[in-house]
């Protein structure tokens, strides 16, 4: 491939720890690992992770590029016990690789930019870590969020020619099946904290995008001058807005069970709310200051929140305290009742990127650390079913 390049600088696994406390557990059970480099100055952002069918992990992350506004895409390729098999930096000018991994049949993939002419470019890798030439997706720009709908993909992008949000669903081989594009306002205040997300100069925004089990699709993101949850049928009008606050007040993060009832977590000005059973309009507008929910004040602002639906039919949050640990909550979708909570990470700062269920029923925990509080690094936490029980029995 023309557009990589191989690192043959070894990570470094500076932090190697084992949970476990009875002999007939697997070895690959629990584990915590955290991936140095011998270049100091070196800046790695984890973005998303998920499991190979070799029970390995492939990892994504953002590698700070002195040389250009916008981050270089790193790809990890772990075996299952978190040691490192491959590690891929894409070459110039692919960069700002995006939330996150899809797997369509063997491959998995992901966007990534071209940053000479900001065009969105589809990835393909293998069960290697070996990515495909990455292909061009017509004319979106700015890519935001990928989800991976059914057998497709759908992308939330931002066109700033035209100051419009564009959801995209397209196909693994990148052809372009619907798109429609909604005004996010005019103004440099506008388009300013979506600049600052890009470029890893403001805060990191949590756009979304995906399908609701009733078949309707969404995004999180800007629109008519506020950061919005968007519903559409690729109509010229959204079917329906939760609206947020400018940039200050938001959903945070969002998932479907149907019949207009999501889990949510959203954001108000520094605050942090949790309500597994929001009821939100998909035909109206509505305002997500409305959703309620319960106040976490150990929630850090800005924080990155993400939930998974669980097997036995529970919310599972992942995000990280103002103290520097990624938490877990574990949530009935019923009754709104806590179920458990867990804590991860001492020693060095963590923030929560990602998470994704793991094969033999426990959970891989994606998060960002820095080594002697300053040299940015990834961090993988793989724990065991027990583990997860706890969380979501």
């Amino acid at each position: 491939m023309n557009n990589m390049k191989l690192l043959f600088i070894a990570l470094v696994l500076v932090l190697s720890g084992c949970d476990i406390t009875k002999n007939d557990v697997e070895p690959t059970a629990s584990f915590t690992k955290i991936y140095d480099d011998n270049r100091f100055e070196q800046e790695y952002y984890a973005v998303d992770i998920i499991e190979t069918a070799d029970k390995g992990f492939l990892i994504l992350s953002e590698l700070k590029n002195d040389q250009s506004l916008f981050t270089s895409v790193h790809i990890l390729k772990t075996d299952a016990l978190g040691n490192i098999v491959s590690q891929i930096e894409l070459d110039a000018p692919f960069a700002n690789a995006v939330n996150g991994w899809s797997k369509v049949g063997d491959l998995y993939y992901f966007v990534c930019m071209n940053a000479n002419n900001l065009i969105s470019n589809l990835v393909a890798v293998d069960e290697t870590g070996t990515p495909a030439d990455p292909i061009a997706l017509g004319n979106t720009t700015y890519p935001l969020v990928m989800q991976q709908v059914d057998n497709g993909l759908v992308l939330l992008s931002f066109d700033n020619l035209n100051a419009e949000s564009v959801i995209t669903e397209l196909s693994v081989d990148g052809q372009i099946i619907r798109q429609v594009g909604y005004s996010i306002g005019t103004g440099v205040d506008v388009e300013k904290p979506i600049i600052d997300h890009l470029t890893r100069n403001g805060d990191k925004l949590p756009f979304a995008v995906g399908k609701t089990t009733d078949g309707i699709y969404y995004f999180n993101g800007f629109y008519n001058f506020t950061f919005s949850l968007v519903f559409t049928n690729f109509g010229t009008d959204p079917t329906g807005v939760s609206q947020g606050q400018l940039s200050q007040g938001g959903i945070s993060a969002v998932s479907s069970l149907g019949n207009d009832v999501f889990g949510i977590a959203r954001f108000n000005f520094g605050s942090n709310f949790i309500n597994p059973t929001a009821i939100i309009s998909t035909s109206s507008i509505t305002s997500s200051i409305d959703l309620g929910g319960n106040t976490f004040p150990e929630i850090e602002s800005g924080a990155r929140v993400s939930l998974i639906n669980t097997p036995q039919g529970r919310w599972l949050y992942g995000t990280n305290t103002q103290g520097k640990q990624v938490s877990l909550y574990g949530f009935d979708q019923t009754t709104n009742s806590i179920l458990g909570t867990e804590y991860l990470g001492s020693g060095n700062p963590y923030t929560f990127a990602s998470f994704t269920l793991t094969s033999d029923g426990g959970i891989a925990i994606l998060a960002n650390t820095a080594l002697e509080g300053r040299f940015p690094r990834i961090a993988l936490f793989k724990r065991d079913a027990n583990f997860l029980r706890r969380l979501v029995p």
